[in-house]
């Protein structure tokens, strides 16, 4: 008996299949989707003592309508840092160690939630509020 229902249950569900993928593909066709790459400065920060910071992103946006309404997505595609403190043999160290790990972080979190690089307090601190400003100004 459970042999029985068990083929009974495959049965309605493979032909129930086509229908559904049918709705996916009306769905997807009627979402239109436009794709946007862009690249946006961050505001140049002074990282106290040591210099100023900026932060470049590299973003793809993607608006998809479905209907009347719009929903806007960020992808984070690259990260670069074009001023850093680099005017002290310390501050040169500190950067070539930190700003790899901050640029990693943020294109794994695809987001300015990044945690605090030891030993490179002020510029993680410079670095997050230059990026904080680039993705406002990709939201803009």
């Amino acid at each position: 008996m459970a042999r029985r229902v068990l083929t009974l249950g495959a049965c309605v569900l493979a032909l129930a299949l086509p229908c559904v993928n049918a709705l996916a593909a009306v769905h997807q066709k009627s979402a239109k989707r436009k794709t946007v790459t862009k690249t946006v400065l961050g505001s140049t920060v002074k990282c106290k003592k040591w210099g100023p910071l900026q932060v470049s992103l590299k973003i793809a946006q993607t608006r998809t309508t479905v209907g009347s309404k719009t929903k806007v997505t960020f992808k984070i595609l690259a990260v670069d840092v074009p001023v850093y403190p680099d005017h002290t043999v310390k501050s040169v160290f500190i950067n070539k160690k930190a700003l790899p790990l901050l640029q990693g972080e943020v294109m794994e979190l695809q987001s300015a939630r990044i945690e605090v690089v030891s030993g490179a307090t002020d510029t993680t601190v410079s670095f997050k509020q230059s990026l904080q400003a680039a993705l406002a100004a990709a939201q803009a």
